[in-house]
């Protein structure tokens, strides 16, 4: 979906469910590279971004009283050389963004790959065509950590 995000213009975002609802953003197509030095950056961006497609594409969970997106994960290509597939950088509120008070446009990052953030980015990789069933998933963290996934089987919920 498009996001408009005040201050930074129209971003293209995946909704997904992981265990939490995800907004999954291409670091690239906002100009950041996923690195430790960027982190400020990763995590102002990404409460911005994530906060703009709450409000504007709000989704619920089909059978809970989960309303989201509430968390962020950005990807970006796997560091060469890593046995990673991807790479990416979640984003968690740290706090309430007022869009009238930039001092709040900020979030936490995760330093790991996080769990529910590797199955957002599955489910979407699998919707897109681009990851089966069956196949290992090796997500890498900001600091080049890893989690390893597998999709089990489709199912519908609701």
């Amino acid at each position: 979906v498009k996001v408009d995000v005040p201050s930074l213009g129209e971003v293209t975002v995946d909704i997904a469910y992981g265990g939490m609802w995800y907004a999954v953003v291409d670091a690239s197509s906002v100009g950041l590279e996923l690195v430790p030095e960027r982190g400020a950056d990763i995590c102002r961006l990404g409460e911005m971004i994530k906060t703009a497609t709450r409000e504007q594409h709000p989704v619920n969970h089909p059978i809970l009283e989960y309303p989201g997106c509430d968390i962020l994960v950005f990807r970006a290509p796997a560091t060469p050389g890593s046995r990673a597939d991807s790479r990416n950088a979640v984003v968690m509120s740290n706090g309430n963004l007022d869009w009238d008070n930039e001092a709040t446009w900020t979030g936490m990052i995760d330093r790991s790959p996080c769990g529910t953030g590797t199955c957002a980015v599955m489910a979407t990789l699998h919707a897109r065509g681009q990851l089966a069933i069956g196949k290992t998933f090796v997500h890498e963290g900001i600091l080049g950590t890893t989690f390893t996934g597998m999709l089990i089987e489709e199912t519908t919920v609701g």
